[in-house]
């Protein structure tokens, strides 16, 4: 059944019409953003801690707090890190695209997408900036 014009979902209609036909519209896309950020990654200390973190990609809808009261975004969970309670996004809305890798929490009181200094443009700033990560940074890294 076609639905008239004006009765979809607010949700759906606040997103743009891209996310509904090609914008993380399944779990193989994400899957393919996820390799090929993997790929990128040269250092071994922050891979080999990185993988056994990695999940299958769920969505989840998150609280966008900067936009109108109710306001959510879907997030692509790819990373749990269970000891913290955190995890990492992949989000186009929000700070994406420029942004799209952010630190979330699981569960708890603190579920929206969060503030800006919580986004990265790679997976790797993500992984070095979050709670996962223990190792050093080498003295000539920069979030990029």
């Amino acid at each position: 059944m076609v639905e008239p014009f004006g009765q979809r979902e607010a949700s759906t209609r606040a997103l743009p019409l891209t996310f509904k036909y090609k914008s993380m519209s399944n779990k193989a896309l994400i899957q393919q953003k996820l390799d090929a950020e993997l790929s990128r990654i040269v250092d071994a200390a922050v891979l080999s801690a990185m993988k056994p973190l990695i999940v299958v990609p769920r969505r989840e809808m998150r609280e966008w707090d900067y936009g109108k009261p109710g306001q959510q975004f879907p997030c692509w969970i790819v990373l749990d890190h269970l000891p913290t309670n955190t995890c990492i996004a992949y989000c186009e809305f929000g700070f994406g695209p420029s942004s799209p890798w952010g630190l979330l929490f699981i569960g708890g009181e603190y579920l929206s997408i969060g503030m800006d200094s919580g986004w990265y443009s790679n997976l790797e700033d993500a992984f070095r900036g979050s709670m996962a990560w223990d190792g050093d940074n080498p003295a000539c890294y920069q979030v990029g």
